[in-house]
């Protein structure tokens, strides 16, 4: 919903020329995500490489490990660039570290040559207005959140979308002292957690296969997750 308002906000169109003669990938080295296979590419990436395969046949590639994807594109433009694309910067860049949450002096000192003349509320409205559709049944979901207590508090809550976990995750975890939020989800799981726990709680979710990062795919089961983070929690 994001990239739509920015493309509705600067009037772009996507536009699909007859014949493609090279792919530029972005966010990922990974070629199974994908949507399709692809020849002649270039990979601009942030991420820990271990395609390696992959990567060698590209025709350029651009992978610096950092916190966001953004950073790196705005080393390479080697130009002053205009506003409306240091705006679209600024929301990439606070999205990915979660609001700012697990933002870096890196991170905040890119934020400050991408903000320009904006401040930080026009990218939060960007981001966040009307993501939630159904607000009374938002409201009676966040009311049944379930709170674990173990060595760190858990809570647990059912989301219509994904949207609506967000929206947890950004106005309900602090507040309640969170440390970890798992989501129901009609895909399946979601697990967010602070991160200084991320190496812990992913470790535990090692044994689910269909995963991309925090997100369960295969299983439906919040209890299995949660016992899966309660077992490895407390054996460190």
């Amino acid at each position: 919903m994001t990239v739509r308002k920015l493309m509705d906000r600067f009037s772009v169109r996507n536009h699909f020329p007859p014949k493609i003669q090279l792919f530029f990938i972005y966010d990922t080295s990974d070629p199974q995500q994908l949507p399709f296979l692809v020849s002649h590419y270039c990979i601009f990436d942030h991420h820990n490489n271990s395609h390696e395969e992959f990567v060698e046949k590209a025709f350029y590639t651009h992978i610096r490990l950092r916190s966001a994807n953004v950073l790196n594109l705005y080393d390479l433009s080697h130009q002053v660039l205009p506003d409306d694309v240091l705006f679209c910067f600024a929301v990439a860049l606070v999205s990915e570290t979660a609001f700012l949450r697990t933002a870096s002096c890196e991170d905040l000192t890119y934020l400050s040559k991408f903000i320009g003349r904006h401040v930080l509320e026009d990218v939060f409205e960007l981001i966040l207005e009307d993501r939630v559709k159904d607000v009374t049944g938002f409201l009676t979901r966040l009311s049944k959140i379930e709170i674990v207590e173990s060595k760190v508090k858990i809570g647990i809550v059912e989301c219509k979308d994904d949207d609506e976990f967000l929206c947890v995750a950004d106005i309900a975890m602090y507040p309640l002292s969170l440390s970890v939020l798992l989501g129901r989800m009609p895909w399946g799981v979601w697990v967010y957690c602070k991160k200084k726990l991320v190496q812990k709680v992913y470790s535990a979710l090692r044994r689910f296969e269909d995963r991309k990062a925090g997100r369960i795919y295969e299983t439906r089961d919040v209890e299995v997750v949660l016992n899966a983070i309660l077992e490895t929690l407390e054996r460190s």
